[in-house]
Formats: C-alpha cells, sequence, structure tokens
C-alpha cells in the first residue's frame, strides 16, 4: 500500500515595507499562530525558511523560531527549508537542533542549503567558495555530535578535539536531514549523500534525484522529497489572485535578482504575473481540491508543503485560507 500523502505549511515571516504596515511584535505573533493553527487543524508539518540582511525581514533567527513553534505545538513535524549551513559553526548547531529536538520529542527536520547570496557570505565573512566543503563537513560533524558521544574532528574548515554535545535528540538514529538544491549537480549530490530532498520541483528532477539514489544502492521508498508551490483558498480564483497578486509578484521579482545576481537563470523566478497566476493553485476548495489531486498524481513526492502566507499578505487572510484549506480540501486528498 502506497504512502499517504502528507501536507506541510510554509513560514518565511516577510513583511516587504511597501506591502506590511505591522510592527513586528504583531508580526511575529500572527506567524507563531499560524503554525499553531496548522498543527491543530491535521497538517502533518511546519517549515521556515531562512535569508538574511534583506529589506522584508526574511526570517534570519531560525533555530529561535523552530524553537518557539516546537513549545507551541504537539504533533506536526518541524523543519528548515533550508536551513542555510555555511553560515553556522556546526556544533553550535548540532546543539541547537539537539535541544529543539528534544523540546520537540522528535519532530525536528533539516534541510540543508548553501546559500547563494553574495551579500550573506560577505556579511558574515565567509568566502562563497567556500560552501559547498563547509556544508559537507557540518553535515559530517552533525551526524557525530547527535550520536551523544566524544568525537574528534579534522577537516579543512572546522577542526576540534574531544567534544561532546548533548542532550542528545531524541529522534533515531537522528534528526531527519532533506537536501535543498535545483540544478541537476546538486540534485545528484544530495542523491548520493543519502539525505532526503526537499525542493521546489517537478517530475523530471525528482526523477533524476530517485535514479541517483538506485544508482548508489539507495531506496527511494527510504527517503522523503518534500515539494512546494503556491496555494491559497479563496470564493473564486479572480479572488484569490487578486489578494496575493502584489505579493507574489513582490515575491518574485526578488527572488530574480537574487537568483540572476548568483548565476543562476530559471524562467520559474520571474514577474510575469500570467505564468504566475497559472502555475499557482488558487482558487475555491474544489478547484484547489482538484488542481492538487492532479498534482499528486503526477509527481512522486512524499509530501507538499503549502506556501500560502505569502511576503506582505495580511495575516488574517493566510490564515482564512489556512483554515479553509484544512476544512474543505484536506480531508478529501486524505481520502485519495
Amino acid at each position: 500500500m502506497p504512502t499517504p500523502m502528507k501536507f506541510g505549511y510554509m513560514l518565511d515571516f516577510r513583511q516587504p515595507p511597501q506591502l506590511s504596515p505591522m510592527n513586528p511584535a504583531a508580526f511575529y505573533a500572527a506567524m507563531l499562530e499560524q503554525a499553531t493553527a496548522a498543527d491543530q487543524a491535521g497538517l502533518d508539518s511546519i517549515w521556515l525558511t531562512e535569508h538574511h540582511f534583506t529589506e522584508d525581514g526574511y526570517l534570519s533567527a531560525v533555530m529561535p523560531a523552530l524553537a518557539a513553534i516546537a513549545a507551541r505545538t504537539t504533533r506536526a513535524t518541524i523543519g528548515t527549508y533550508v536551513l542555510l549551513a555555511p553560515f553556522y559553526h556546526p556544533l553550535r548547531l548540532a546543539e541547537d537542533a539537539a535541544a529543539i529536538d528534544v523540546i520537540s520529542n522528535g519532530r525536528l527536520r533539516l534541510g540543508i542549503g548553501l546559500g547563494y547570496r553574495e551579500e550573506e557570505f560577505a556579511g558574515f565573512q565567509i568566502p562563497r567558495s567556500e560552501r559547498l566543503g563547509r556544508t559537507l563537513e557540518t553535515i559530517d560533524i552533525l551526524k557525530q555530535a547527535w550520536t551523544g558521544e566524544v568525537f574528534s574532528f579534522q577537516g579543512k574548515h572546522f577542526n576540534f578535539h574531544d567534544v561532546q554535545v548533548l542532550p542528545q535528540p531524541a529522534s533515531r538514529p537522528h534528526p531527519e536531514l532533506l537536501w535543498g538544491g535545483m540544478a541537476p549537480a546538486a540534485i545528484r549530490r544530495g542523491a548520493k549523500l543519502g539525505l532526503s530532498f526537499a525542493c521546489n520541483l517537478g517530475p523530471p528532477e525528482i526523477a533524476l534525484y530517485h535514479q541517483t539514489l538506485r544508482e548508489h544502492g539507495k531506496d527511494p521508498a527510504d527517503f522523503n522529497v518534500v515539494n512546494t508551490r503556491l496555494v491559497y483558498v479563496a470564493d473564486s480564483e479572480e479572488q484569490a489572485w487578486r489578494e496575493i497578486e502584489a505579493s507574489v509578484m513582490y515575491q518574485m521579482t526578488m527572488y530574480g535578482k537574487w537568483l540572476s545576481a548568483a548565476g543562476f537563470q530559471s524562467a520559474s523566478f520571474r514577474p510575469d504575473a500570467a505564468m504566475l497566476r497559472r502555475g499557482g493553485i488558487l482558487g475555491p476548495p474544489a478547484l484547489v481540491t482538484e488542481r492538487l489531486q492532479r498534482m499528486i498524481e503526477k509527481t512522486a513526492m512524499t509530501e507538499l508543503c503549502l506556501s500560502m502566507q505569502v511576503p506582505g499578505l495580511d495575516p488574517r487572510k493566510g490564515m482564512r485560507s489556512l483554515e479553509r484549506f484544512a476544512a474543505e480540501v484536506l480531508p478529501t486528498l486524505r481520502k485519495r
């Protein structure tokens, strides 16, 4: 029997100044309220995403935010989608992650990414050329640290002797690690490392991930593929797009600039209103359900993360969409 599809909820805590008038304390309270609502409504996971030094306050303190959500929820897994590993000392990351996993009773999942924005590497005074090496060493160190045993490590970027990270995580053997990447080389690397996959991609890229797993003697059934899509529930498709258009256009304009500056070329991240409206899963519950069912049938993923609280959207509208999804869409999807 196939494993039932799981559904998650994404938060990035972004407040573009031109779109969102809320003060930070009220806005953070609203985001934590949405996380609690997602947990209580039966969604399977809650994910936070990370960037630094942006005018819209894109969530930078991802670990403290995860701890806050861990203390407010009881059942959904909580994770990063994705954490930018080069900006962390791996021992401190191992300690913080272990503590959050204990607080949540084993619900932590860490999606790991390399980062790409030059502004972030410059701000943290880390050469961008070191991002892969630092990330690979960090993954190795996390796995050793989470055994709870005394260990030493000697690498190119990190060296230490006889350290011990306690408490040991509640998860066994350790919190799930997922690899984030879009390019074919990155997808293959995550599979070679034996990590689950966090992505915003389609069937061909997921097929490449599964193929690479098999080539390295791994069973794809042992790994998760967590995908994400823009989903928004309203009375009509027109209303849905009207409520989120400014936010989605802002988001894609920003991602397009970031990716272009970093040397990536992707048609998926550009401010084309017609394309973005077609690509989103928007509208009344029946239409959203139908489109999600078609996507699930065509895409070999284990979990779909809903990008619903887009940057600058009034949190009351995001909460309304979440509540309608949970009440009017999720029950039908659970039956398939």
